[in-house]
């Protein structure tokens, strides 16, 4: 099931990564913008990548296998905060069908 995200809910997201981010590594939000590399600045790691997810999967309802996010995000590495939030727009927006339209 395809949807398109509003600015508003892309926002949302990406203050919702920047929140998770600054709880799980201790870090103060306004250390934390789009260029921010997750794992290089922050200390974060894989693992919290999957957890992020996992929350927007439950949050947004969205139909996404681990796998199929492990085999986009092969394709297309993600670093900053921003990208991060990109990312998670597109497998809101696509779904399992991520894999299909950007192969």
């Amino acid at each position: 099931m395809s949807r398109v995200l509003s600015e508003a809910e892309k926002k949302e997201i990406y203050e919702h990564i920047r929140q998770v981010l600054s709880e799980e590594l201790g870090v103060p939000l306004e250390k934390i913008g789009p260029e921010t590399k997750i794992i290089d600045d922050l200390g974060g790691d894989s693992m919290l990548y999957l957890e992020m997810v996992e929350d927007f999967k439950k949050k947004y309802g969205i139909n996404i296998e681990v796998r199929t996010v492990g085999l986009y995000l092969q394709k297309h590495p993600i670093y900053t905060v921003g990208q991060t939030a990109q990312a998670v727009c597109e497998f809101i927006e696509k779904g399992d069908k991520l894999l299909e339209e950007t192969a």
